[in-house]
């Protein structure tokens, strides 16, 4: 899905908005890349499907993220051909083989672009940052950065962005965090900082693993955005304290529903609270999959004769078909920018008063619904 020519009105050419996958199937693949335009793959799962488009000679608006960043890196005591041996292996079992080359295994693919293996970066810990944008390699790059959220904190965004400066390399950037790591205006701002330092410096900036703060991103600078379907896949995650721990298994029960009209999740649960209003002109969708089924998402809190399988594949198909509506929807506009933040501002406007009038415990709106601005 190719950003349109955005330049005029934003003083930004529009990147490409894609779908982020995380393990699934070539058959999965196959649908989601005509539903969305493009995809990019994760990981030696990832790999594996594109070495078979490879062959099929179908490799278009396909891309891979290496993603050892959800590694765990090997022990300090751990020696010989072992300390190379991570998930990011084709490997059988009770084997040992030298670590994947995923520079060269990119490049000898054909993909459009070559991402590094990564690491994640704790907040703070500038020589490895700086080490991670120094590195050199045979062919271009651009260079994964998974980077606590802390970084775009006031202490150390500045920090950040002079390394990206003296570096001069196109980059791919993550951002972990045990929830949203744009969880608030500052840190929204400081990811638009640095997509003002791409602009400027002529270099790449793109987000995997995001949320549909994608959307405004392609729209202002960021080459490309891979907005994850599920929740593991809209960022990267970090351990949780015990009461978090406690209260997102809780949660749990009930399966997160994306909401067109409030361009976020919900929880199941909490929509079927909004039945006694006929879903308060919250759960209206028309996506393909809803409109076969009718009643919209108030659909997903009255699902008791689906096992919990069923409901699981059924949520995923409402995502993917919503999702990519919404997005064609926005990106094909006249003026994709001013859609977007007339779209935005209505979601975040709806939400605070239909949970504030009905009472119903909504998760609140992202900071960057309100905050883009």
């Amino acid at each position: 899905m190719a950003g349109p020519d955005t330049s005029a009105t934003t003083g930004f050419a529009a990147g490409e908005p894609r779908a982020y996958l995380g393990r699934t199937q070539l058959p999965d693949v196959l649908t989601l890349r005509a539903e969305f335009g493009a995809v990019t793959l994760q990981g030696v799962d990832g790999l594996r499907i594109a070495r078979s488009l490879a062959r099929m000679d179908d490799l278009q608006g396909v891309d891979l993220d290496p993603a050892t960043y959800r590694d765990r890196p090997a022990s300090a005591a751990t020696t010989g051909s072992r300390a190379g041996r991570t998930a990011d292996q084709l490997a059988l079992p009770g084997m040992d083989f030298p670590a994947l080359d995923w520079i060269t295994t990119q490049a000898d693919l054909g993909l459009p672009i070559v991402r590094t293996a990564g690491r994640r970066i704790r907040v703070g810990r500038l020589e490895e940052l700086r080490a991670e944008l120094d590195r050199d390699y045979p062919v271009p790059v651009s260079v994964v950065l998974a980077l606590d959220s802390g970084w775009l904190g006031t202490r150390h965004v500045a920090c950040l962005t002079e390394e990206l400066r003296r570096a001069d390399r196109d980059v791919s950037l993550v951002f972990a965090a045990p929830f949203d790591p744009l969880n608030s205006v500052p840190r929204v701002s400081a990811l638009r900082g640095l997509l003002r330092w791409g602009t400027d410096a002529g270099r790449s900036v793109e987000l995997l693993r995001t949320d549909l703060a994608g959307l405004p991103a392609v729209l202002e600078g960021a080459a490309m955005a891979a907005i994850g379907l599920i929740t593991s896949t809209r960022h990267l995650g970090m351990p949780l304290a015990g009461q978090q721990r406690a209260d997102y298994t809780r949660r749990q029960r009930s399966p997160l529903v994306f909401v067109p009209r409030l361009m976020h999740w919900q929880r199941a649960s909490v929509l079927g609270a909004l039945a006694r209003w006929h879903g308060a002109g919250v759960t209206h969708c028309e996506c393909a999959a809803c409109l076969y089924a009718g009643r919209g998402l108030l659909r997903f809190a009255d699902a008791d004769h689906l096992t919990p399988t069923e409901l699981g594949r059924a949520v995923r198909e409402h995502d993917a078909l919503a999702l990519s509506a919404l997005i064609r929807q926005i990106m094909t506009a006249a003026d994709p920018a001013s859609e977007l933040r007339h779209r935005r501002r209505n979601a975040a406007e709806r939400a605070v008063a239909v949970s504030t009038s009905l009472d119903v415990p909504l998760v609140p709106p992202p900071a960057w619904l309100s905050g883009w601005d």
